[in-house]
């Protein structure tokens, strides 16, 4: 019982991290926009049309994106579902940093700040959760009660 508690609470810390990172991907999102809106609005005086449905479109599915690292631990146990997380996570967070990088060049450091404390951070906690889990549940935990006997 102590082991089969041990991986659920491994699952819900990996779970808890990827919806951490999440958050902070829609608040990295809202200060790039909003900056970005602010910089069109002082340099041409009137607030232009900056997002067409295709933006708008992307936002939303980038944004969904994120809900999918956190499920994999929680509804799952096989191993390939537990592999899945890490790397699609992984594939989030850089992506969402680079991005940030660049965009912090174009229009300020507090944007490459923000993606490093916002994603970065909490990234590479829910990374190493993942991972942990994925060693952690490779162990079978029947071999234990063997051995004992």
């Amino acid at each position: 019982m102590t082991a089969e508690l041990g991986v659920q609470l491994a699952r819900q810390k990996a779970a808890l991290l990827w919806t951490l990172c999440g958050l902070g991907n829609t608040i990295y999102a809202a200060i790039q926009i909003l900056t970005f809106v602010n910089h069109q609005i002082d340099s041409s005086g009137t607030a232009p049309t900056v997002f067409d449905a295709m933006a708008l479109w992307y936002f939303g599915v980038v944004c969904s994106l994120w809900i999918v690292p956190p499920l994999f631990p929680l509804i799952t146990s096989g191993r390939a579902a537990n592999l899945a997380s890490p790397l699609l996570g992984g594939f989030l967070v850089v992506t969402s940093v680079a991005g940030g990088l660049f965009d912090g060049v174009r229009d300020g450091l507090h944007i490459a700040a923000t993606a490093v404390l916002a994603l970065a951070l909490p990234g590479i906690f829910a990374i190493r959760a993942s991972w942990r889990l994925l060693r952690f549940t490779a162990a079978p935990a029947h071999l234990v009660k063997e051995s004992a006997s």
